[in-house]
Order: C-alpha cells, then structure tokens, then sequence
C-alpha cells in the first residue's frame, strides 16, 4: 500500500502517475481511506473495499485532518484525472464524494508543504529529507522496474527525466 506524494498540491501529483499507477491508486486510496473511517469508528458504507490492514504504516500515518483532507482530494483528483485519461469512470469513483462527506474537514488551511508522511520506499533508501523530491526519487526507480510505463492522454512529467 502507497501513497506517490509526487507534489504538495494533491491534484498535481495525481495528474504526474503513469497510468498504471493511476489504476492502482484508485483502490489503493480507497482501502486507506476505508482504514480511516475504521479507526474513527464511522459506519462502513455500502461497496467501500476493506482496508488492506488498518495498522499498516501508511494508515496509521493519515493521523490528523490536514492529512486525511490531503487524501481525500487526492482520492477526488485521482478519479478526475483517471476520467479525463480514459474517458470511463473507475469503479471507486462514487465512493470519492462518500469519503469526502464523512471524512473532509473544511476551515482547514492547504498549507501542505508542512505536510510530512509516512515514506515507504519498499528496499529502496532514499535519505531525501523533502517528501516530494523523496517520492519522485523513489518513482524514477520505480520506472526503470516497471514495464508498462504509459501517460495515456497526457505527458510524462519533465521531473520525471531529469537526474
């Protein structure tokens, strides 16, 4: 379980996920987000996937309101951007607007770059003090692994290219 906090501004990070990542992402933030309503003790709703393991680290790290806030418009952005790639709705993509009324706290100021989070970078060390460049690190090794390395209907982010 993941989170590519690729940029501080969520919607700008989920526009930078290759497309794998983007599919991905969509479940993959809906089981975190399903962890969190768990641990706030809220009703489950009908069709939320079960949360991988409510004591895994990246759960466990969505700890206060200004991160729970930041997901939930990832999760929202996620499934804007998975729309505007593929023209088709992702299977989660009601869910979004669920997650947000139980879970989004309004008032609270979108300074996230004093946002820090849970960095788990799967055997890779990467002693980057800054989250995003940390995770856009970790996503430059993750393309020289993975095979399928698409951006369907948009570009890959120049970041991604430059060491």
């Amino acid at each position: 379980m993941q989170l590519f906090i690729l940029d501080y501004d969520p919607q700008r990070a989920t526009g930078m996920l290759c497309d794998v990542h983007l599919r991905k992402m969509c479940l993959e933030t809906a089981q975190i987000l399903s962890g969190v309503l768990m641990i706030q003790k809220k009703s489950p709703v009908s069709g939320m996937p079960k949360p991988y393991n409510i004591r895994h680290p990246v759960i466990m790290a969505i700890n206060n309101v200004w991160k729970i806030n930041w997901v939930i418009l990832y999760n929202h952005s996620l499934h804007d951007e998975y729309f505007r790639r593929f023209a088709k709705y992702h299977a989660y993509y009601k869910l979004a607007e669920i997650y947000r009324k139980l879970l989004f706290t309004p008032g609270i100021p979108d300074d996230w770059q004093k946002l820090t989070f849970f960095r788990d970078f799967k055997n890779v060390v990467i002693t980057e003090p800054d989250t995003v460049k940390a995770y856009r690190t970790y996503y430059r090794h993750k393309k020289s692994v993975l095979k399928k390395w698409n951006y369907t209907n948009s570009l890959e982010p120049e970041w991604l290219t430059v060491f």
